[in-house]
């Protein structure tokens, strides 16, 4: 059976595959192309070296343990700590979608449905799919992008077995109140439904504790990683946040199937979360400058009547819909071959007519960026209407 029907497959595109195609037409012709698509601050590599060399200066630090069938404790420790849960509550895997796939692979079997938010990150329904399990789609309604308990209670179905959303809102940067996100979990507890939260962009909110209790609310996980927060892919941290009793069936199955996660690095991530005052203001750093200029150009370009936008933001991405265009993939090429700037079309995430803008760049780049891109868009919507008169 299909995973999904084949109006919504027409609605979606691989969202790896547009940055490998953005990538080769950012690649050829004019050199001197911006990417308004990154997801995360840079990668503090000057200060990543630092850690290490410091860390390990010496030997192994005490943080360089065995991960054989365990999370690393070092990290377990800081993590609970930052976000005030505990040690017992905390799962550690390669990243957040493995954790994603790892949490599907374990909680669901055939037959079983996943609810997934639209608008949404297509690796949701992928790593169902991989798991042999149906998705099908709730709308979060932009500009704002709010989540309706009752529109969500509304969409489940009979075989429904979990619920997926992301806070902060991939795409569009948004976030869910606490208040919003417990009452779906209590209600989707009393149908015997999971939660899973993706809260990879969470911490650009500065909010580390006061969400989800995993004891009260014992059918929710949540799954962040150090890629967003820290800009730290490398180091493919993740961890899982959930119930002990919810942990036990995904630990077995990580027994299984995985092991392990990397020791060499996460000892370097529990020394990075050791130092998270000087990562988290490096990400700190990069928002209270990128934010508030970001902020000034869309509204400049909704004034022109460009773009729809909800402001202001709130993590490092926007997702503003684009007045007047429907097919925003070829937008989005024309943007890069015309004006040398990179935006994610929405139809990677099942919504065309919007585009995804990644903001967290350094001020002289992004001033630039966002400068193309408004000329961009004033250029494209002149021949679209010269196109339209003319036919």
């Amino acid at each position: 059976m299909d995973q999904y029907s084949e109006s919504e497959q027409a609605e979606w595109f691989s969202y790896a595959h547009w940055v490998r195609d953005a990538l080769a037409l950012m690649r050829s012709g004019t050199p001197g192309k911006i990417g308004l698509f990154e997801s995360s601050v840079p990668e503090p590599t000057a200060m990543l070296a630092s850690t290490i060399a410091n860390s390990f200066r010496l030997g192994p630090p005490s943080s360089y343990q065995s991960v054989f069938m365990r999370s690393n404790p070092v990290i377990v420790e800081h993590l609970a700590e930052r976000y005030q849960v505990p040690a017992e509550t905390i799962h550690c895997t390669t990243g957040a979608t493995s954790g994603v796939s790892l949490i599907y692979r374990s909680l669901l079997t055939k037959g079983h449905m996943a609810l997934i938010e639209k608008p949404g990150f297509d690796i949701f329904t992928n790593c169902a799919h991989d798991a042999d399990i149906e998705s099908h789609f709730f709308e979060r309604q932009g500009p704002d992008f709010a989540i309706s308990v009752e529109a969500v209670i509304a969409s489940l179905k009979p075989r429904t077995k979990m619920v997926v959303i992301s806070d902060l809102h991939n795409p569009s940067g948004k976030s869910t109140g606490k208040e919003t996100l417990e009452r779906l979990a209590e209600a989707l507890d009393e149908r015997g439904i999971f939660l899973l939260i993706d809260e990879v962009y969470s911490d650009y909110c500065e909010v580390f504790e006061g969400r989800i209790d995993p004891h009260k609310h014992s059918n929710v996980l949540r799954v962040s990683s150090l890629t967003k927060t820290f800009g730290l892919s490398t180091l493919r941290c993740g961890w899982i946040i959930a119930h002990p009793d919810l942990l036990k069936p995904i630990r077995v199955r990580a027994e299984m199937a995985d092991f392990s996660v990397s020791k060499l690095s996460h000892s370097v991530a529990a020394q990075v979360l050791l130092e998270h005052e000087q990562y988290d203001g490096w990400r700190r750093g990069h928002m209270e400058a990128a934010r508030p200029m970001t902020e000034a150009a869309l509204k400049a370009m909704q004034d022109d009547g460009l773009i729809d936008i909800s402001l202001p933001l709130e993590g490092c991405i926007c997702f503003p819909r684009v007045v007047g265009v429907e097919d925003t993939n070829a937008l989005s090429k024309w943007l890069i071959s015309n004006h040398g700037v990179v935006v994610v079309p929405g139809e990677c995430f099942g919504q065309a007519g919007y585009v995804r803008i990644g903001y967290a760049l350094n001020e002289a780049t992004l001033a630039e960026a966002l400068k193309r891109l408004a000329a961009g868009l004033a250029e494209y919507r002149a021949i679209m209407e010269k196109r339209a008169k003319i036919a």
